[in-house]
């Protein structure tokens, strides 16, 4: 292996750029050009080698990097195929050192991230080819794909592409994947199909990481889709768990926002940034000479200078001279010999001078390919040219032979993007529209799919054809919801066109309002929707338009418009029964907003008789969970088990709504101190979300989070906060779950990790939007500091505001810091708050915290220990342990010190449990200038780190790992969701202090044996 790697390393030349370079490396060979006998040479022995001053690349990174060789005279190899480059090893040595030890660290186990940045042409996909057949030949399993100036608004096709997502695969994960992004709902219970293929792409690694070492490389991301983009941000995230190296590359333009904060996130987390620059002077003639022949000459080095080191351009330059005849090789020397001028003056010319030399047939079915991107199928080709695929396979073999065309799979692709672009850029805008509208409908007219010929029609922004209004009109509705994006343009687009008389248009309009209202795009879903309900005669389509004008206006939080569409009824009583229930039902939903709660309550029954009656799912779950919102606390829970009940999984609306019930349910439970049933409800309701792909996994997080929170799981709270994807959350949501996040921060005496999180969502004052959610967190943070007024000042402004679902522990906390100030008055309000809500409510919750804050209030030391006990056998765990240290407080000042004592030691032992380090030191603190301390051994320490660390939970999540299973199949048996175990094993990676899985399993091998 070493002898033939020392021969191509000799035929390359490959050296270092700088002596400091290779000292710095160690381990250096040296070398020098072969003389004729180098073949004698290899047969010696590396020891034999003659020495040589210029230090080149280490003898370990050389036999690894060049055992697949390049080959003079082919081209950059496409992707999946091919031979490496000329320009594979020159001027990249600091590169190739860091792709060399993050290979290292996927070997070990380890994942990681790396981002490639850099201009067209200079040389990152080389980069990628070298990553690619270097893993390969160490056994991993690699990926790529490559993203699309023309697919950028078809979601997640760059992933799906590079993972062999597709309708043929043999794979029922991928073929399902492939079928939900056509938006193919059959076999797959699914609300939205974007999602659900991120989640079922995510198993799919995974799963090929449970497998072995495995390298997904995402190409061009600066066109990548949004969905795409997004799912690489969660990949990254994920490979500190993974045997996963991620690799993204990118030019520095266009700019998006996006792809900077993604590549800020791979710094961020201690990935690899690897900024491409020109290629030196010495580099560029060192590669021009490889593909001269001969090392260049001074004319010829005056020529090169105009690619200013460009990999691309010194290639397409040195290729057109020899092209054209003007490059002598003499003596192992290369010289131009030719006109200066004539050479092509950019990297643009270049392309087009290739181009120039093939046949007038071959640049015709280029110019037609490139209309139908980068990569493209010859079948579509075939269609649309109307030859037959034989026929059109002969032309572009000339293609592919000169290096236009590289194959990529079963498809054909441009070698370069810019070959590409420069066929694209030769034809007129108004010739453009044209072709891509006939391609279109011929494409159409052949039955190909429907993104296929919905990508088309996205680039002829001007005018659409009669043929592709009726073509728009006859799409099923079931496939608007896999490309979202793409049919709202094309639907708004057709609106727009056709004249209100047209019998197309209320079947455009009518799918353009839902698709729109899909997209949160309100003001234009509501513009639509009400223009249908006024015009159409069809009932039933009026209530469905009505019933979206009623949730749009309640989303853009015009409550006054939803109750005047609601309150607008001629003619509902010859509605169908199903169409009253439902309109009914959001109109009740929109009174209750309006604080007409009488009113709702009434009109929410009424909707739900209707609905009985009817027998219609989605209206008696609409009618439930109206009931649910309207009625009193009491029937609350019985209307939101009976919705549950009914919505089944399968019609979209039914599953978002089915989605929001479980939601509010997780907290109505809770609170009325179901925690068994709460949890249950939680878990399954990630599951689902999981499953169906939702907008609401964030509510679904949220509520989970603050489940765990108030009893006592703190680890699984912060696990759910670190699965929860930004890009895919309400503000509301991400709002109260880094609320949580400060909280636990603070009590663990994090402030760091606080801080962070205040950060994240940059609510820092009252003024600032969001501040009701962030109210208490602040105060926190403030006492952390020392600062008791500011605390409390705080904490009285927050009593200003609405009530929170899930906020209970603030009303208490708010009268602790009013008695610690002084400010009886403000703990007088805080109590009173708290016995409006218990009397409003009647919730188990709701009526402890008062009984709390009443305790304190009074100084009732008795009171303080009967809630304490309360919240303790109702598994308010945090709870327990602050009733106690009040407890503890009001005895101790009342110089019951043996009891005060007691009081204390549960508090400690709940804060310990917890590892809530900053209210055991403040308990502490307020105890002993009572004389009141705890015994050394009163309590026991959480361990920080090792496996005692790790909770029973986590425990059995270790030995599932060790056993080689993926985070899926982790979620299957313990009937979780995968971003819980995925948050999960980011947990115990951090405690057991391990880089790997691999880690793990010897850490686990190590524990004690399972009880």
């Amino acid at each position: 292996m070493i002898p033939v790697a020392l021969a191509r390393l000799r035929e390359a030349s490959i050296v270092c750029t700088t002596a400091a370079t290779g000292r710095a490396v160690g381990e250096t060979l040296a070398v020098r050009r072969p003389p004729a006998d180098a073949a004698t040479n290899d047969a010696r022995g590396l020891a034999e080698v003659p020495p040589n001053p210029i230090p080149c690349i280490p003898l370990r990174l050389a036999a690894a990097w060049l055992a697949p060789c390049w080959r003079p005279g082919l081209p950059r190899k496409a992707r999946r195929c091919g031979a490496l480059a000329p320009d594979a090893f020159v001027d990249r040595l600091p590169e190739l050192l860091e792709l060399d030890r993050m290979v290292a660290g996927l070997e070990a186990g380890r994942g990681g991230v790396c981002w490639i940045n850099g201009e067209p042409g200079i040389g990152k996909s080389t980069l990628v080819d070298l990553l690619a057949d270097r893993t390969t030949d160490r056994g991993c399993q690699v990926y790529r794909g490559a993203s699309d100036a023309l697919l950028e608004a078809f979601p997640l096709r760059v992933v799906a592409d590079a993972l062999g997502v597709s309708s043929r695969s043999a794979d029922p994960g991928r073929a399902q994947v492939a079928a939900l992004l056509r938006g193919e709902r059959s076999g797959s219970e699914v609300l939205d199909p974007v999602l659900a293929a991120s989640e079922r792409l995510l198993d799919l690694v995974d799963r090929q990481c449970a497998i072995g070492p495995t390298v997904l490389a995402l190409e061009d991301l600066h066109w990548a889709d949004e969905p795409s983009l997004l799912l690489f941000s969660r990949l990254a995230r994920a490979t500190g768990q993974l045997p996963l190296l991620l690799v993204g590359t990118a030019r520095p333009l266009p700019r998006r926002d996006t792809v900077d904060r993604l590549r800020e996130l791979v710094i961020g987390r201690g990935g690899v940034l690897i900024a491409l620059g020109p290629l030196s002077p010495g580099g560029v003639a060192e590669l021009a000479g490889r593909i001269a022949g001969g090392a260049p000459g001074p004319r010829l080095r005056a020529v090169l200078e105009r690619a200013g080191g460009n990999p691309l351009y010194v290639r397409e330059l040195v290729d057109a001279l020899v092209r054209d005849h003007v490059l002598t090789v003499n003596g192992g020397a290369s010289e131009f010999d030719g006109d200066v001028p004539a050479t092509p003056l950019s990297l643009s010319a270049a392309i087009a001078d290739r181009l120039g030399f093939l046949s007038p047939s071959a640049r015709a079915a280029l110019r037609t390919a490139a209309l139908l991107g980068v990569e493209f199928d010859v079948a579509d080709l075939a269609v649309v040219t109307g030859r037959p695929v034989t026929q059109v396979g002969e032309v572009l073999t000339e293609a592919v032979e000169s290096g236009v065309l590289g194959q990529s799979g079963r498809r054909l692709r441009f070698r370069h993007e810019l070959l590409h672009r420069s066929l694209v850029e030769q034809m007129p805008a108004a010739l453009l529209d044209a072709l891509h509208n006939e391609i279109a409908r011929e494409l159409a007219a052949a039955g190909s799919p429907l993104g296929v010929v919905a990508r088309h029609l996205l680039l002829v922004p001007e005018r659409v054809e009669d043929w592709a209004l009726s073509w728009l009109a006859a799409v099923p509705e079931t496939v608007l919801y896999a490309l979202p994006q793409v049919w709202g343009e094309l639907l708004d687009r057709a609106v727009t066109a056709v004249a209100p008389s047209d019998p197309r248009y209320q079947p455009l309009a009518t799918r353009s309002a839902q698709v729109l209202f899909w997209l949160g795009r309100d003001e234009q879903a509501s513009r639509i929707a009400g223009r249908v309900a006024r015009d159409t005669g069809d009932a039933p389509l009026a209530a469905r338009m009505r019933v979206l004008l009623i949730r749009s206006a309640g989303r853009l939080r015009r409550i006054d418009e939803a109750v005047n569409v609601a309150l607008c009824s001629p003619g509902d009583e010859g509605l169908p029964l199903l169409w009253r229930a439902r309109l009914g039902a959001w109109s009740a939903v929109a009174l209750f907003d309006a604080g007409q709660v009488e009113q709702a309550a009434a009109t929410a029954l009424e909707a739900l008789d209707a609905a009985l009656e009817s027998g219609d799912e989605l209206a008696m779950g609409s009618a439930r969970h109206a009931a649910s919102i309207c009625c009193g606390p009491a029937d609350r829970p019985g209307h939101m088990k009976a919705a549950l009940e009914v919505l089944s999984v399968g019609d979209p609306e039914a599953m978002d709504l089915k989605m929001l019930v479980m939601a509010n349910a997780v907290t109505q439970f809770e609170d009325l101190g179901w925690i068994e049933e709460a949890a249950a409800m939680s878990a399954e309701a990630l599951r689902l979300a999981d499953r169906i792909g939702t907008v609401r996994i964030a509510r679904i997080q949220g509520t989970a989070a603050g489940l765990c929170y108030r009893t006592g799981r703190w680890d699984e709270a912060l696990a759910h906060l670190s699965a929860l994807d930004p890009g895919l959350a309400a503000a509301d949501r991400v709002d109260q779950v880094h609320a949580l996040g400060v909280v636990i921060a603070l009590r663990r005496g994090e402030v760091e990790s606080a801080d962070a999180h205040i950060r994240a969502v940059g609510v820092t004052s009252p003024s600032a939007p969001g501040f009701y959610p962030f109210a208490e967190p602040l105060a926190m943070r403030a006492e952390f500091d020392g600062d008791l007024e500011r605390a409390a000042a705080l904490m009285a402004m927050r009593l200003e505001g609405p009530r929170i679902d899930g906020h209970r522990d603030d009303l208490p906390y708010a009268v602790r810091l009013a008695l610690e100030t002084g400010d009886r008055a403000l703990a007088a309000v805080a109590t009173e708050r708290a016995e409006a809500e218990a009397v409003e409510l009647g919730s188990r919750g709701r009526v402890l915290a008062h009984a709390f804050c009443r305790a304190l209030m009074h100084g009732d030391t008795a009171g303080l220990l009967a809630v304490a006990d309360d919240y303790r056998r109702c598994g308010w765990v945090p709870y327990s342990g602050s009733a106690f240290e009040e407890a503890a407080v009001s005895l101790a000042a009342a110089g019951e010190t043996v009891q005060a004592r007691a009081a204390l030691t549960e508090a400690a032992r709940v804060y310990a449990e917890l590892g809530a380090a900053r209210d055991l030191r403040r308990a502490d603190a307020r105890l002993r200038p009572h004389g009141v301390r705890r015994g050394s051994r009163s309590t026991h320490r959480r361990a920080a780190h090792g496996w005692e660390a790790l909770t029973p939970g986590e425990q059995r999540i270790a030995r599932l790992v060790a056993q080689g299973q993926s985070n899926p199949d982790i979620a299957k048996e313990l009937f979780l969701s995968r971003r819980t175990v995925q948050a999960h094993v980011s947990s115990i990676l951090a405690k057991l202090q391990v880089r790997s899985r691999i880690g793990v399993a010897l850490e686990a091998s190590r524990a004690p044996a399972a009880g």
